[in-house]
């Protein structure tokens, strides 16, 4: 099923932003290994449109836990697209076990380091998950930089508007677990 949801997902980004869809980056995407992809937050369009677009099948994301509760259409969507559920800004042990477990199976891990969607554009100060999960397991870094998605599907639209979208991928990097000069790093300092 998730490999359905990606090729719908995909599908939909290219028929209907024809001409405005942009990836770039693919190349920096390593084809295999433990990875976590950390990007930008600003729209719901966000998390199916990431995993969608890596040029890997084994990917995870978390998602809040509010989208799980009720059951219903929203919780099979986000269980079939392989999204698993976290108390967002909580030190989740369930959600934290799982993170480190899809890691150590060598697999993909999307975690939105602000832990939240971002309405207002820019960035919004990362919670300490990201850099915690990417210090502990000691993993490659992806960033990502979304642009467009937020004018593409506002909070509260029904539709999407025919906007300019684009996927930056970043070079991956290794967070440092000790800093020469003043010895552990925080989580929050590697987020």
């Amino acid at each position: 099923m998730y490999v359905f949801l990606r090729w719908v997902m995909r599908t939909m980004v290219r028929v209907y932003l024809v001409g405005l869809w942009r990836i770039e980056g693919l190349e920096n995407v390593p084809r295999t290994g433990p990875l976590l992809v950390c990007p930008n937050h600003r729209s719901t369009i966000d998390p199916p449109l990431v995993p969608a677009f890596l040029p890997r099948r084994d990917s995870w994301s978390m998602a809040k836990s509010e989208y799980f509760e009720k059951g219903g259409w929203q919780s099979w969507l986000f269980t079939h697209f392989q999204a698993f559920p976290v108390v967002r800004h909580t030190a989740d042990r369930r959600a934290i076990r799982q993170a480190l477990s899809i890691l150590a199976a060598g697999q993909v891990l999307v975690v939105y380091p602000e832990g939240t969607r971002v309405e207002s554009g820019g960035l919004k100060d990362a919670e300490p998950g990201a850099g915690f999960l990417a210090q502990r397991a000691d993993v490659l870094v992806l960033p990502v930089a979304l642009t467009g998605t937020r004018e593409c599907f506002p909070k509260g639209a029904h539709w999407p508007r025919r906007v300019p979208v684009r996927m930056r991928i970043g070079k991956p990097f290794r967070i440092a677990r000790k800093d020469a000069a003043r010895g552990r790093i925080k989580s929050q300092e590697a987020s």
